[in-house]
């Protein structure tokens, strides 16, 4: 393993993904990422406006002759999603990346990567600092807190945009054009528990080595959930003996599919609960399909207890841990993607309370509320709570809009390979922008980057090299 080595000049690019990789930059605290956006464009004399949100916008002329051509916006998000390894220590707040290479293939060390959306970032870096020899005036928009709700660009004051064309650079798959996304929604379901005095030697449940992924594009591949698996273990673990719950965290990005979780219980026969724990991998096996979950494990400790929630507590936390998780429905235009689908992601407990959060996605709003109105159902029955925030539009564009045509045609310009277009079961900022931009011509393309949200994220460094490339052509010929 290396690290990324020194780019050449016709890697402009990896130089600043190298340098914006170092810089910690978790969703909401991207305020680092914004001074140095605004040192760099200092430096080279380009317009730039920071607002209260973090968001950037830099600007820069059009070359020799093209000064009075129609803008072109180009747009990447900042922050990134900070997961980090099962036992692995890092601190996403004060540490950056650490970037690791092993041939074509660019990880980082036991966290994620960060080219979710760091090579965007990057790519717009590298032409607002002279790397292509002809295009129009460019508009280069950085927006923040992308991972957590679309949050920067729904705050961000678009009467400073000019550009009717855009780019956005937030995509996974090279061969890919997108031209439409789902609209979602975040929830949280709030469960109060009452602790009562419970002494007795207890076991810690702790289930690890799950693959994750994003909640998103992955929710279909049939990677498991570290919370639902947890759900089902304790629910088998009921017909051996009864149990009362101490504590149940797992998950952490509600974008993410959670990889581990960790539930601390009482049980009322310690052996009998000690016997079933001891022989769980046909069970294990049984809930894990994906080849990629092959590394899950249980592991059980003794642990000492000194207060339990009540059993009937225990039981709606079961019942929570049980509601319907993943792909509800499927797009049944031709199109193989989910239509609509629900993440269980995290839980904590604290303070007298259990929170579950949730996203929820689908091209249709009456698909969102379906999810939503079945959170709320659960919670009135179990005496809890909801709150549905950080909602952000679906996007439909047309796969043959001029900026759609030209980008196939920079494609097959730049590597003699065709490329097509189609939608995806995620959010993108596209669909914000979009409704706040009248008009607006946009579509969504990237490199290969693969495992996006988990610490298996990597990208190949030649499909990043061949985006650039196409990009270069594109703003020639646009």
């Amino acid at each position: 393993m290396s690290t990324l080595m020194e780019p050449s000049v016709s890697s402009l690019p990896a130089r600043y993904f190298t340098e914006i990789a170092a810089i910690p930059r978790a969703s909401g605290h991207e305020a680092g990422i914004a001074d140095y956006l605004e040192s760099f464009a200092a430096a080279r004399g380009l317009a730039c406006y920071r607002d209260a949100s973090c968001n950037v916008l830099i600007k820069k002329q059009g070359s020799k002759g093209r000064e009075h051509e129609p803008a072109l916006l180009l747009q990447a998000h900042t922050d990134m999603v900070t997961e980090v390894a099962y036992a692995t220590a890092h601190d996403f707040s004060k540490e950056g990346v650490n970037l690791q290479r092993e041939g074509n293939i660019l990880s980082a060390k036991g966290t994620t990567l960060g080219a979710d959306d760091g090579f965007g970032v990057a790519l717009l870096l590298a032409a607002l600092d002279g790397a292509a020899d002809s295009h129009p005036p460019l508009e280069c928009l950085f927006t923040a807190s992308e991972e957590v709700g679309l949050l920067g660009a729904a705050a961000f004051d678009y009467e400073r945009i000019s550009a009717r064309r855009m780019l956005n650079f937030d995509t996974s798959e090279e061969h890919l054009i997108i031209t439409g996304c789902c609209g979602g929604i975040r929830s949280d379901l709030i469960l109060p528990v009452t602790l009562e005095k419970g002494k007795g030697e207890g076991l810690k449940l702790t289930l690890h080595g799950l693959c994750g992924g994003h909640s998103g594009s992955d929710i279909d591949k049939g990677r498991a959930n570290a919370l639902v698996i947890m759900g089902k273990i304790l629910e088998n673990l009921q017909k051996h003996t009864p149990f009362r719950t101490v504590s149940l965290t797992g998950g952490d990005k509600d974008n993410a599919i959670p990889r581990d979780c960790e539930a601390v219980i009482l049980p009322a026969d310690l052996t009998a609960a000690k016997r079933f724990l001891s022989d769980t991998d046909a069970l294990l096996s049984s809930l894990t399909s994906s080849p990629e979950d092959a590394g899950c494990a249980l592991t059980v400790t003794d642990v000492t207890v000194s207060h339990i929630m009540t059993e009937r507590d225990s039981r709606h936390i079961l019942d929570i841990l049980g509601v319907r998780n993943g792909v509800f429905y499927r797009r049944t235009d031709g199109i193989d993607c989910p239509e609509t689908s629900r993440n269980l992601a995290r839980v904590r407990t604290e303070k007298g309370e259990v929170s579950f959060g949730f996203s929820s996605r689908s091209p249709f709003p009456a698909r969102i509320k379906e999810s939503t109105d079945e959170l709320d159902a659960l919670a009135a029955r179990v005496g809890g709570r909801t709150r549905h925030y950080a909602g952000y539009p679906g996007w439909e564009g047309a796969p043959d809009s001029p900026v759609s045509t030209l980008w196939q045609r920079a494609y097959r310009a730049t590597t003699g390979r065709e490329i097509c277009a189609t939608v995806i079961h995620a959010g993108l900022e596209c669909g914000l922008i979009s409704d706040k931009i009248p008009n607006l011509d946009v579509i969504s393309v990237g490199c290969n980057i693969y495992d996006l949200h988990t610490p298996a994220e990597r990208m190949e460094l030649d499909s990043f090299e061949r985006v650039y490339q196409t990009l270069l052509t594109f703003l020639r010929e646009c």
